[in-house]
């Protein structure tokens, strides 16, 4: 017996999460799951989950071969996907473009669809009014407090406390401030395109 489900995965036995099948050899199939825990069963007797679980494999192989594919183009022009996977410490943060009166924008990672960065305020300071054009946008306050304004004429208040999360849908006219007594620090996401920041008079009442 395999042990496997009727879809040729089984559930793994040291995390819980589903095994997939990667390889096979010498008749037996090995499976993985997202933890890289890995585990060898009997190819299956079975033709119909022995060819499930072949195509598992199969589909695996055409991934890895993608990805190996764009590694060797970027070797060959010497260029880099801003989409690798990449480390970005504290200290590689830079000035973000786009700043808004009251706060220090750092961004740490941008792509055409994607912005991250870091939002440091002063206590007692408020930005002025402004909104983030098509991108939706989540804030989490990593520490101090975050007091933050939005709606008709500003009317909607959050405040914000360490682990607290804010999340701003596209051109949501606000603005944001520190009504504590130490400095506030925010890890923001954005997802969209366009403009990142766009500063206006005030919002509509």
């Amino acid at each position: 017996m395999s042990g496997l489900h009727e879809d040729a995965t089984r559930d793994c036995e040291i995390c819980g999460l589903p095994m997939f099948p990667i390889a096979e050899a010498d008749g037996r199939v090995t499976l993985e799951c997202a933890n890289r825990h890995r585990q060898a069963v009997p190819l299956p007797t079975y033709r119909p989950l022995r060819e499930r679980a072949r195509a598992w494999i199969a589909r695996r192989g055409a991934q890895l071969h993608v990805q190996h594919e764009r590694w060797e183009a970027e070797r060959e022009e010497g260029t880099v996907d801003e989409r690798l996977p990449r480390l970005v410490r504290a200290s590689e943060r830079r000035f973000a473009d786009g700043q808004t009166a009251g706060m220090v924008r750092e961004e740490a990672v941008r792509t055409p669809g994607m912005w991250a960065g870091v939002v440091r305020t002063e206590p007692g300071r408020l930005s002025s009014w402004h909104h983030h054009g098509d991108h939706e946008s989540v804030i989490f306050v990593l520490s101090g407090r975050v007091q933050l304004e939005c709606g008709p004429g500003g009317a909607k208040v959050f405040h914000a406390r360490s682990g607290d999360y804010i999340y701003l849908p596209p051109r949501e006219i606000h603005r944001e401030g520190n009504d504590g007594a130490e400095e506030s620090e925010i890890v923001v996401v954005r997802a969209g395109a366009g403009e990142l920041v766009v500063n206006v008079a005030g919002p509509a009442e």
